[in-house]
């Protein structure tokens, strides 16, 4: 999984780097009031329920729009999801997968420092979260399926390559401890 990991994260950085050029400079405040924004990445999934061990990657989406001007940036509301998986063999055919899934409702305040093309932000998400846990040391058998709140808190910062693409990266505990993908601006 680590090496299909690499490999996506490779094809992403050549192809924003091929792209870089090509294209007109991102806007100057990339979010602003009534702006929509759509992102998804993927990154290393935080332990929300499970004992906690192996390395469990996590795919995650949002959408936000600028709803609120504050100072010199603007608060986001919009939402979110993610799906994570963890796996643990612990030998003699006994093993345990966990499977979350978390949707969730995210505030975000955007603050864009002058730079062209250039979005940092910080927020929190709220929610739910469904955990999946299956266990085999008894053939055919299978755990149960606990829902838990879902929050956390982000930190994140997006480039613009265009009007209306860039990359975006996030670090914080609430689906991922840390993700990077592509961002969309959609007006």
């Amino acid at each position: 999984m680590r090496k299909i990991l690499k490999i996506i994260v490779l094809i992403v950085i050549a192809f924003f780097c091929s792209t870089a050029n090509t294209y007109s400079k991102g806007p100057l405040d990339p979010v602003k009031l009534g702006t929509w924004t759509v992102n998804a990445g993927i990154g290393p999934g935080t332990h929300v329920f499970g004992n906690g061990v192996g390395f469990g990657p996590a795919f995650k989406g949002s959408f936000e729009k600028g709803m609120f001007d504050l100072g010199p940036g603007v608060i986001t509301l919009g939402g979110e999801a993610a799906v994570s998986f963890f796996s643990q063999h612990y030998g003699e055919d006994w093993n345990e997968t966990w499977v979350n899934f978390m949707f969730g409702a995210r505030a975000a305040y955007h603050y864009g420092w002058d730079v062209e093309g250039l979005d940092t932000y910080g927020g929190v998400p709220l929610g739910i979260g469904f955990c999946a846990h299956f266990m085999d040391e008894n053939p055919g058998s299978w755990g149960s399926t606990p829902v838990y709140p879902y929050v956390g808190v982000f930190f994140g910062a997006s480039y613009f390559f265009t009007k209306s693409f860039g990359i975006n990266g996030e670090v914080g505990y609430n689906s991922t401890y840390a993700n990077i993908g592509v961002i969309f601006k959609l007006n």
